[in-house]
């Protein structure tokens, strides 16, 4: 408050401040909008609440853990020791298997394009190694939420993900599909004790 003060009243003509205000209105996404319509930009069209990365894991571990608990290894680390061919550890949502691994893990296609991608190497780098391992195929779920259209990377990276017959993406609103396969095909944890 301070700082802006000062700057509205020295600003050398480069950028003009003026003098702060107290608002005293809820704080909310249409209050947000309103205010940033009257002092920054025109918005033209309703914009889309846009999930964080923690709200997307929180709603994994809110909507589909209590559900699948005990029936596959929570919020595990995976390396080397757990699967041979692992070179880099990784930390997954979920591990189970019935006749063959099922993996899931959140996955922010929100984020910068390099973590997004490091992200997704990172679980076809494990997807691999199990399959090395099991001498089987798997079962691989990307949870996540379509990216803005107007991030093309991430946005095509997406649509490459859904797409794949390698790893089978599972919009975050829609987890309960991850729970009815657990539940129909009998899986159980990976590993007999979490670590």
């Amino acid at each position: 408050m301070g700082y802006l003060d000062y700057l509205s009243r020295y600003s050398n003509n480069l950028i003009q401040f003026s003098v702060p205000n107290y608002i005293e209105v809820s704080l909310n996404d249409s209050t947000f909008n309103k205010l940033f319509e009257k002092y920054v930009y025109s918005l033209g069209e309703e914009l889309k609440p846009i999930l964080t990365t923690e709200d997307i894991y929180n709603k994994v571990r809110d909507q589909l853990y209590p559900k699948i608990t005990g029936k596959v290894n929570l919020d595990i680390a995976l390396d080397a020791t757990h699967f041979e061919n692992l070179f880099a550890s990784i930390s997954v949502n979920f591990i189970g298997k019935n006749d063959l691994p099922v993996v899931g893990q959140a996955i922010d296609f929100m984020k910068k394009h390099y973590h997004l991608e490091n992200d997704l190497s990172r679980f076809v780098s494990l997807a691999t190694a199990i399959e090395l391992s099991e001498r089987n195929k798997g079962k691989y779920f990307v949870i996540g939420e379509e990216p803005d259209i107007r991030d093309k990377k991430n946005h095509q990276l997406w649509e490459h993900i859904r797409q794949s017959k390698f790893l089978e993406f599972v919009d975050v609103r829609d987890v309960d599909q991850v729970d009815q396969y657990i539940r129909e095909h009998g899986v159980q944890p990976y590993f007999a004790e979490c670590e």
